[in-house]
């Protein structure tokens, strides 16, 4: 790639729809690769390069950002506060974030969850809104709401808490995860909860108390559809075609 670090392309066919795992991988020639679909990678690239800061948000979007949570949590019953920290350990506030896994937006919501709870475009920051608080306000009613069960749902989906008897599973992201926002949320009284709450006792211990503090790598790329409405990913703004900023999360 000229004039920069010898990587080539980041390319990505995203077809988003489908909603699988994105990978990032090294190539046979050691060229970084994402992509959702099956790789011929030689091996799996391990760790997280630096990447360098994101440009700042600007006021005005972190102000509209505010105001469509806010009118979004008093619809669905929410507080505020508590949304406000799961968006940001989901995206840091950011409306473009694209993850590993696939997720879209600033309440990142996977391709089918979107669909489920009626957001027919994650990118949209309004729709991704409305589909993120749609979807806590079900796992609220759903799980009687203890925060964090609606927590560990989000994260790890329903279906897994109750596998668990109506636990936080015995996953290292998810609990995590689960603490991570209780800790920024700032109410102890739920914090000791969700440990009353775990399935396996030792895992604050386990997977929460070495993390506290580690945060996911952002990386600023750009993605643009072609006429065939295929997604493409690059590191760099591509030449003769209208692209936008995303950011990558890589954790």
């Amino acid at each position: 790639m000229k004039g920069r670090r010898g990587a080539a392309l980041l390319c990505l066919a995203l077809a988003l729809s489908v909603g699988a795992q994105i990978r990032v991988e090294r190539d046979a020639t050691g060229k970084v690769v994402i992509t959702n679909k099956g790789s011929k990678a030689s091996a799996r690239l391990e760790g997280s390069p630096s990447a360098p800061p994101l440009p700042a948000l600007s006021p005005r979007l972190r102000e509209e950002i505010r105001r469509k949570l806010l009118e979004a949590c008093r619809e669905r019953n929410l507080d505020f506060h508590l949304v406000a920290a799961l968006v940001q350990a989901e995206s840091d506030f950011r409306p473009n974030v694209l993850s590993k896994k696939g997720a879209i937006g600033l309440m990142q919501l996977m391709p089918d969850t979107a669909k489920r709870f009626g957001c027919k475009d994650p990118w949209d920051l309004e729709d991704n809104i409305r589909g993120g608080t749609a979807y806590l306000a079900h796992l609220h009613d759903l799980f009687g709401g203890e925060i964090p069960l609606v927590l560990a749902g989000y994260n790890a989906g329903e279906e897994a808490v109750r596998r668990y008897g109506n636990r936080i599973p015995p996953y290292a992201e998810t609990v995590r995860y689960v603490f991570r926002i209780l800790e920024d949320y700032g109410q102890p009284k739920w914090t000791a909860r969700a440990k009353a709450l775990l399935a396996s006792p030792s895992d604050y211990d386990r997977f929460y108390v070495p993390s506290r503090g580690e945060k996911p790598v952002y990386r600023l790329l750009y993605m643009h559809v072609d006429a065939q409405g295929v997604r493409h990913v690059t590191d760099y703004p591509p030449s003769g075609v209208e692209s936008r900023p995303i950011v990558f999360k890589d954790e």
